[in-house]
């Protein structure tokens, strides 16, 4: 989805969506039922969250909280298993998340994401609050799930 602004090449090098501490386990992405079918199909570890959605099992050998596990889908060489299509808006939007801030729906931009140079960054903004902002504000009707509480490591770049 945001591939002409950050390209495979770019992600490839940093794999950080795919990695999770287990203070950030919150970040997995909430899957759709079409997707939680398939994967259960293939016997891919999912998991309930609190907040009522299913995600990836993440597996951590210990307590630490500083401990990083990757997401099942995580090849480390080549990068995500899913084809482009099947994989979570979540993944697909990266770095934007859809958020909610003080009751109100928000996209966030996180600041850590490596390959955000200052032009990037702007063409990302600008894609987002355009061209992609109806279908985020569609997945976020349809999967309330997938909006997360407001972060502070997300800039703000659009409030509903």
């Amino acid at each position: 989805m945001l591939t002409e602004i950050l390209t495979p090449t770019h992600c490839a090098s940093c794999k950080l969506c795919c990695n999770f501490h287990r203070s950030s386990a919150w970040e997995t992405p909430a899957l759709d039922a079409e997707l939680i079918y398939l994967l259960q199909e293939d016997g891919v570890p999912l998991e309930k969250r609190a907040d009522g959605s299913t995600s990836f099992y993440l597996h951590f050998c210990t307590d630490s909280e500083d401990e990083v596990a990757n997401c099942p889908m995580l090849d480390t060489k080549s990068g995500c298993i899913l084809p482009r299509e099947m994989r979570p808006f979540e993944c697909r939007i990266w770095p934007l998340r859809l958020m909610r801030k003080s009751g109100r729906l928000v996209i966030g931009l996180y600041q850590g994401c490596p390959s955000l140079t200052d032009e990037r960054k702007e063409r990302l903004v600008h894609f987002a609050t355009g061209e992609l902002l109806p279908r985020m504000l569609e997945h976020a009707k349809r999967y309330p799930h997938s909006v997360r509480e407001y972060d502070e490591g997300y800039s703000v770049i659009w409030t509903e």
